[in-house]
């Protein structure tokens, strides 16, 4: 990892915090943060230094990847890389790229960092999220119901 990139995702970490965004955030070990937010789950974020990379593990319960709603979100991150999508939504390829993962039927989101734009992956990263639970909401409030105990209204 470029020199002073945990400092860097520390730091832009901690101001989403102080602002409320997150609660109960800490770093539990270098380069791993936990926090709640959204819907009040705890989350994990890793900072790892030899892909370059920050990753949100095991963000979904229940989404095998051999399943629709696995696809469709897959799918879905990827279209954050479309150049039609405003900029405030979009992931520059030139800064970061965004993939997702199911293993042991548990969705994970990782950026892959690059240039050391570990600022710009910070804030890409958590609209990401973001917008993945917006998307959930609206679309599919019965896995949010189910998986999270979230009311579907």
């Amino acid at each position: 990892m470029a020199k002073g990139s945990l400092p860097v995702v520390r730091e832009k970490l901690q101001e989403y915090a102080d602002r409320g965004v997150f609660r109960g955030f800490s770093e539990t070990r270098a380069g791993q943060f936990k926090f709640a937010w959204g819907i009040h789950i705890e989350m994990e974020l890793i900072v790892d230094s030899g892909k370059k990379a920050l990753r949100f593990r095991r963000l979904l319960p229940n989404l095998p990847a051999n399943s629709d709603l696995y696809r469709e979100l897959k799918s879905f991150v990827a279209d954050r890389h479309d150049p039609a999508l405003p900029e405030h939504r979009r992931i520059d390829r030139r800064r970061a790229e965004a993939f997702c993962s199911s293993r042991g039927g548990s969705f994970s989101i990782e950026l892959r960092v690059k240039n050391s734009q570990y600022e710009y992956a910070v804030n890409r990263i958590v609209n990401l999220v973001h917008e993945l639970f917006v998307h959930l909401k609206d679309v599919h409030p019965g896995y949010l119901a189910e998986s999270f105990d979230v009311p579907e209204d």
